[in-house]
């Protein structure tokens, strides 16, 4: 192999420590490198990138406190601040798997661990140029986003017989999907698997099925995989094109589950992290999205998606654990929630964001039934809301002055506010579902919708005698809902009918006494009382029959 001339080559160097700074200077000065320039943090790393453009970048994944080496790759790539071209060296001394797996999920060019020898080094960089230099045109053509002319020069090196067939074969495929020639693509990829199975080719091939609407088929080769021991990193991409196909299918449950095994494999990724935060809240799954949030809030503070809402979302995901939880652990997850809010307290300084964190903080001691505090703070709000010019009053401030409404009891304010917002661009399911999920009846638009769909499909199993549908289908839509009374009367009906047509069993009383648990706090003038009083009746009696069969 020729020796590579770096002497040309604009270099940065980012590297925490003093002494790997220097090593790092060493052997790029003995390979005949002229400009480097070192960088100690990765807030100065990101400048440095905005105001030069580097040919190479080495950078350590510790950086001490502030940005890691992986956010900052993520963060150049993403801003476009280095070119295709750009040689991204990531360099650590950890061989946490979690770690390695996250960075190479991130696509750097070369990853090395401490300690390495000059030799390795070289060897590894004059590869990775060699390449770079024989396939210079297709990389130029992709860092212009010529994709077409990038596509030409690919299946000319491919007819040329190049040694990088393999680079060549991969990057077809992308440019074939970049440029939505889907079908295209899926013949490509069906044609290298017919003589390699290449995890990439398994992994385009399911996006541009994926694309053509062909659902089933993706999931068959996303599956295959995500199967296979050990996952690679593009099986772990597979995890998440699976979870937004099973979203667009309605199973929330799998697409949950799915990436939920992604992140306990790379768990670094904060927009793979938020993603699987809402699947959480939107099955109802709180003790999960708050374990996950608590991720989010820890690995997005220095990065490209640090923000206010990571903290307050964590905030509001602790409170309503809180609402649900045993005393003691309540004063620890509230004590948390207010930590949380400190830090965004600190840190932002925006009128907006100090109402949305108070009337959090309003929502914590409610979960705990510190209701003077929880006023208290509510009336401070409402002080700092009033102040608030049109544009900050946004619906994010909005549905967090509802919600807190809704949990003080203030029901009719809340009412009042949410007809406002119902009319509102912009209030999406999400934040819908963000009201609707500590309501007893929905108070927003697109829930009280959902709500007479749901009831009306329930009981029309109910009415044709399938009961257990019914139950699936109720049992399901307390997720969307959990505190909806008509919902968990109606799945309690829907179990007695199944009872009282097979007989007991054990396993459906108890579901149907821990869904009217839930339904304890009525009193004798509430509407549904009644029916509860009932229904709980029925329950004990088979409860009764199942002890004397015993």
């Amino acid at each position: 192999m020729a020796d590579i001339d770096y002497s040309q080559n604009a270099i940065l160097v980012v590297e925490h420590t003093e002494v790997y700074r220097g090593i790092l200077k060493k052997i790029l000065t003995d390979i005949g490198a002229n400009d480097i320039r070192v960088t100690s943090t990765g807030k100065e790393a990101i400048a440095s990138c905005q105001e030069n453009q580097y040919d190479i970048v080495f950078c350590d994944f510790d950086l001490g406190r502030g940005k890691t080496g992986l956010q900052v790759l993520e963060e150049l790539r993403f801003c476009e601040l280095i070119k295709s071209s750009c040689v991204f060296v990531m360099i650590t001394a950890t061989v946490d798997k979690n770690i390695v797996l996250s960075c190479l999920e991130h696509k750097p060019n070369i990853f090395i661990t401490k300690p390495f020898t000059h030799n390795d080094l070289k060897s590894r960089l004059d590869k990775v140029f060699q390449q770079q230099n024989h396939l210079r045109k297709i990389v130029a053509a992709m860092d212009n986003q010529e994709f077409k002319a990038a596509l030409f020069y690919c299946e000319q090196e491919l007819k040329a017989g190049t040694r990088y067939e393999t680079w060549c074969l991969k990057t077809r495929c992308e440019l074939l999907f970049k440029l939505k020639a889907y079908e295209a693509c899926i013949k490509a990829c069906r044609e290298i698997l017919a003589t390699k199975a290449h995890t990439w080719a398994h992994l385009f091939l399911g996006k541009a099925l994926c694309a053509t609407k062909q659902h089933d088929l993706a999931l068959e080769v996303f599956k295959l995989l995500y199967s296979q021991g050990p996952v690679s990193i593009d099986g772990i991409e597979a995890f998440d094109e699976a979870a937004h196909i099973h979203q667009e299918k309605g199973e929330n449950d799998v697409a949950q589950r799915l990436l939920q095994q992604a992140t306990d494999i790379s768990d670094l990724s904060v927009p793979r992290l938020r993603e699987l935060a809402d699947l959480c809240e939107e099955n109802d799954d709180v003790s999960a999205a708050t374990k996950v949030y608590r991720k989010v809030a820890k690995h997005a503070e220095y990065s490209m998606h640090s923000g206010p809402d990571n903290n307050l979302d964590f905030a509001r995901s602790l409170s309503e654990s809180a609402a649900r939880a045993e005393y003691v652990e309540s004063k620890i997850l509230v004590a948390e929630a207010l930590t949380a809010l400190n830090k965004v307290n600190k840190s932002y300084k925006d009128r907006g964001t100090k109402v949305r964190s108070t009337l959090l903080a309003s929502q914590a001691f409610s979960s705990i039934d510190e209701d003077e505090k929880a006023n208290q703070l509510l009336a401070k709000a409402l002080d700092g809301y009033q102040e608030l010019d049109g544009v900050e009053k946004n619906l994010d401030v909005k549905v967090e002055l509802v919600r807190t409404y809704v949990v003080t009891g203030n029901q009719a304010k809340a009412n009042n506010l949410i007809s406002e917002i119902n009319t509102s661009d912009g209030f999406n399911s999400k934040l819908a579902a963000r009201i609707d999920r500590i309501s007893e009846e929905p108070v927003s638009q697109s829930g009280k919708s959902e709500v007479v769909k749901i009831n009306s499909k329930g009981i029309k199993y109910y009415n044709a005698k399938e009961f257990k549908k019914a139950i699936v289908y109720f049992s399901k839509a307390l997720k969307r809902f959990p505190k909806h009374i008509g919902i968990r009367l109606n799945l309690a009906q829907a179990i007695i009918a199944q009872l009282t047509l097979q007989g007991p069993e054990p396993g459906l009383i108890q579901q149907c006494i821990d869904d009217l648990a839930h339904l304890s706090h009525l009193t004798t003038v509430h509407g549904q009382y009644h029916r509860l009083t009932e229904l709980s009746e029925k329950i004990q009696g088979f409860k009764s029959q199942c002890a004397l069969t015993d």
